[in-house]
């Protein structure tokens, strides 16, 4: 089928090379004239004296660029016995008048133009058609033509019936091109819906900018979506030539994977991409000949510099790059012509109107082969994975176990240093709060299980803020863990569990220890924090710390719960601060409350 769709674009292509021109055109004469302040009326014209008109031959495209003024054309009809008609075949002219004469006298009067309702065209084709009035008497057409746009005008005078059999052609490629689109289009986009890959929206979304482009270029929108609201005309080109350009730069930084092949090429792109932007909107809202400008230059240059981009990273070595400027080659250089052509650099002809489409339809169908060559590698590689899979499974099965348990056990302690890591602080490298809740958990079933004493310690740094805002957070965090290697090294026993409770709070966890072996800890803990001091790792003068240390003890019963232990330090914690601090308080259970030297019941001391 795309075999088929290439040949019928060959085919096409040759005969509009050498079939589009009449050789029944070279019979009429064609002159032109430039009106510079369009005040000339059509009666003013026809007195004109010859040496006003210039004469031009119609195989070459009167070509005049962008240009405000406004241009007669006079074009002198011999008598021929066949019917014939006068095209214009340039779609995008704002205003076109034609007037017939005949032995001196006006015998019709055309007015159209596409800022005008599609159906004020004589003959409704996507071109300027007149029937020429008269085959039997030398008639002669005056027309006027101004346009905002490039000023091309491809004229001839054709007999009808071989006007028709070429027209057959034209329109027959028209349909050809709109349904290579479409095809592309779509199987790429359900390409897109089942993959997800964002190369292929921004492929169908440059596929269907560019056939927008070329349809509208040959006038074909207008007559099929829009032909009773020629307003839309203004505020189309520019702007759908500006989306096709960001569209086809986002394909090109997707499919050349830029940001891994080339950083400062894929910064350039996006600067591409905004300037595209930046010239949508202009096309909206600004003047349309700049906007026309500004697109066509635009183009101009960004077309070769894709294509110089293809090849860079096709040096560097991404292998769909080489796809890339294959299937790009043909739609650059086809727009490249059409964006010079439309500045009037070159002169418009045949192929410079049919290179885009030919180049955008072969574009499509080839860079479809380089899609389908990209799932290729992906499912190669993915078909390379498993097969590697299958090898290091068939692998394993042979290892012998001793090796299997190796790596088992490998496995266990990597995973164990990350637990170990999840339940440290990350300053002190002391247990953190979400360890000591584990523990205290734990520990607390335990001794309700057998009914032995379970201890905390809550301590406290004295004036610790005093400290960081004189000294600096930094000799604070030397203070925390040099309070923290102190502690850890001063518990003996393995059940133990030093942990940061929180800002400058440790808690001690001392399971099956007693009220009065717990107060021993503590009061070991706050005598070497005492009188141990700090050295700041950026040289600075010691600092002396002493801390306030709050003792619980508790055997958990059936209805208890850890937090009564923690508000019972805490509470003792509290009562050693507004003591004085740098001392140990223990919180006193109602077992010892009849002995007066001991405090006031529910006191802490």
């Amino acid at each position: 089928m795309n075999q088929l769709s290439l040949r019928c674009c060959q085919w096409l292509l040759v005969l509009a090379l050498f079939g589009g021109g009449s050789v029944h055109a070279a019979t009429a004469e064609f002159a032109w004239l430039e009106d510079g302040h369009s005040t000339l009326s059509a009666d003013q014209v026809r007195a004109l004296p010859e040496g006003r008109w210039q004469t031009f031959d119609p195989i070459d495209t009167l070509n005049l660029g962008l240009n405000d003024s406004t241009f007669w054309l006079k074009v002198e009809v011999p008598p021929e016995p066949a019917n014939r008609v006068l095209e214009i075949s340039y779609p995008m002219l704002d205003q076109v008048s034609v007037l017939w004469e005949r032995a001196g006298r006006v015998v019709q009067t055309y007015r159209t133009g596409d800022q005008l309702p599609f159906d004020s065209r004589p003959i409704h084709h996507r071109n300027f058609v007149f029937l020429v009035p008269s085959n039997t008497e030398p008639v002669t057409a005056f027309v006027r033509i101004q346009t905002l746009g490039s000023v091309q005008i491809p004229v001839r005078v054709v007999r009808s019936g071989e006007f028709l059999a070429q027209e057959q052609i034209a329109f027959g490629w028209q349909a050809v091109f709109l349904g290579i689109m479409l095809a592309m289009a779509l199987y790429n986009l359900f390409v897109y819906l089942i993959v997800r890959h964002i190369t292929y929206l921004w492929y169908v979304l440059t596929v269907v900018a560019s056939a927008l482009v070329q349809l509208n270029l040959n006038g074909l929108l207008f007559q099929w979506l829009w032909p009773d609201f020629p307003l839309l005309n203004r505020y189309f080109t520019a702007p759908i030539i500006s989306l096709n350009i960001a569209f086809a730069v986002l394909f090109a930084m997707s499919f050349l994977a830029l940001r891994r092949y080339g950083p400062m090429l894929y910064r350039l792109a996006q600067v591409l991409v905004g300037l595209a932007v930046l010239s949508f909107f202009y096309g909206l809202f600004g003047s349309y000949q700049t906007g026309i400008v500004i697109v066509g230059a635009f183009g101009a240059v960004v077309t070769p510099l894709a294509f110089v981009t293809g090849l860079l990273v096709w040096w560097r070595g991404q292998v769909l790059a080489g796809f890339y400027v294959l299937a790009w080659t043909p739609l650059l250089l086809g727009h490249l012509v059409l964006a010079v052509s439309k500045l009037g650099y070159i002169p418009r002809s045949f192929v410079t109107e049919l290179a885009p489409q030919l180049g955008v339809a072969l574009e499509v169908i080839l860079l479809s082969f380089a899609l389908a060559y990209r799932i290729n590698l992906e499912r190669r590689g993915r078909l390379q994975a498993q097969e590697y899979a299958l090898a290091v499974q068939r692998q394993a099965n042979l290892t012998l176990e001793a090796r299997v348990q190796e790596r088992t056990e490998e496995l266990e302690r990597a995973n164990e240093q990350l637990k170990a890591i999840s339940l440290t602080d990350g300053l002190t490298q002391v247990a953190n709060r979400r360890r000591f809740d584990e523990k205290l958990q734990v520990e607390w079933q335990r001794a309700r299980r057998h009914q032995s004493p379970l201890s905390l310690l809550l301590l406290d740094i004295d004036h610790f803020k005093r400290v960081n805002d004189e000294l600096g957070h930094l000799v604070g965090d030397d203070c925390l863990v040099s309070l923290a290697q102190l502690c850890a090294g001063e518990l003996q026993r393995a059940g133990d569990l030093l942990a940061r409770y929180g800002g400058e709070e440790f808690s001690v966890l001392l399971p099956s220890t007693s009220e009065d072996g717990a107060g021993r800890v503590a009061e070991r803990l706050r005598m070497a924090i005492a009188r141990t001091p700090v050295y700041p790792t950026d040289g600075g003068a010691p600092v002396n710390l002493t801390v306030s240390i709050g003792v619980a003890t508790l055997i958990p019963t059936d209805g208890g719960e850890p937090a009564e232990l923690i508000q019972r330090a805490d509470e003792a914690l509290y009562a050693a601060r507004n003591a004085g601090r740098n001392r140990v308080n223990r919180w006193v259970s109602s077992s010892v409350y009849s002995d007066p030297a001991r405090g006031t019941s529910g006191q802490s001391q």
